[in-house]
């Protein structure tokens, strides 16, 4: 498979360097707001800005060094999901120009221990992964503003012992949640929002490797596996198609669309960046000599953000690109 000459390949815009641990998992932190978040594999969630190319403060620091496995900011809230441990809910300071203030933990949302699988918001709800005491993944849905700790589960698979390694909201207007399976299958989830229930779950198979990462538009799905090829899934006919990339890549860790959905990023376990073209199904540009491990994350932002990418590696660095 052809690759782009070096003359063709750019350079980072910006690097920032010493990410506890190495980098596990990043989010944006709201449109035009130039900045981002970092977690990182010894348990420290920090923020770092877009425009100062600096590292803005720590937001968390979990005393027993517990992995961060995700995270997700929404309305001055974060909500940062410590593996084997909780979702913790913080809140911003309100003088964030004060450097004595503090982020708040507002909530613990406990939860069992089970893979690597992210959790996410789905309007006013928290969703997560678990199993029920048949070893069937489940699904699991609670109220974040509530004070009880009642929570709706839903089996994912009519089978036991198959573990959910990734999950995204699809289609939000049909309250749509995609799960990618250890065994190859794509789950798809329908709920309603209101009443957190998903009493609707179909699934597809897409090969039989497990899926590590899973991206969403209005009309396609992306889905990379632990071996070549990358899986694109067309919603209206739910037609599959096949995108190539060489086997010593060691599979791909991170994916997203482009802001236009025209092309699809993926960040791969050697540490390597590939641009495809979602329509001619081709690698438009390879980053292979930036990163010594595991892009464990990519972000393409959008137009308010000046599109720029971040991908935030295992080697304890993050890079930040412009690539259009």
């Amino acid at each position: 498979m052809a690759e782009a000459d070096a003359a063709e390949i750019p350079e980072p815009v910006f690097t920032y360097f010493g990410v506890d641990g190495g980098a596990t998992c990043s989010c944006a932190g709201g449109k035009g707001e130039k900045r981002f978040f970092v977690g990182s594999q010894r348990g420290v969630v920090r923020e770092y800005g877009l425009e100062s190319k600096r590292m803005e403060g720590n937001v968390y620091i979990d005393r027993e060094e517990r992995r961060i496995q995700s995270l997700k900011f929404h309305n001055n809230h974060i909500f940062v999901h410590v593996r084997a441990f909780a979702v913790v809910q913080l809140k911003e300071p309100e003088n964030v120009d004060n450097p004595l203030e503090t982020w708040d933990i507002i909530k613990n949302f406990e939860m069992d221990h089970i893979g690597f699988c992210n959790s996410i918001l789905f309007g006013s709800k928290l969703l997560y992964v678990s199993t029920d005491e048949k070893r069937y993944s489940t699904l699991c849905c609670t109220e974040i503003a509530g004070t009880e700790n009642h929570t709706a589960k839903a089996r994912i698979l009519t089978a036991p012992d198959i573990s959910p390694m990734c999950m995204i909201i699809g289609e939000e207007s049909e309250n749509e949640v995609l799960i990618g399976m250890e065994d190859g299958r794509l789950a798809i989830a329908y709920g309603d929002e209101k009443q957190g229930v998903f009493d609707y779950i179909v699934t597809q198979q897409l090969g039989k490797d497990p899926i590590f990462c899973l991206a969403s538009s209005s009309e396609w799905v992306v889905a990379g596996c632990a071996r070549p090829p990358i899986h694109l899934v067309n919603r209206t006919d739910l037609v599959v198609q096949k995108i190539d990339y060489v086997s010593h890549a060691a599979g791909c860790s991170t994916i997203a669309f482009s802001p236009n959905n025209r092309q699809i990023i993926g960040g791969f376990f050697d540490g390597s960046i590939r641009v495809f073209s979602r329509h001619k199904l081709t690698v438009l540009l390879a980053l292979t000599n930036f990163h010594e491990a595991t892009i464990s994350s990519i972000q393409w932002l959008p137009e308010e953000d000046d599109e720029l990418v971040i991908a935030a590696s295992s080697d304890e660095t993050i890079t930040l690109w412009k690539l259009k």
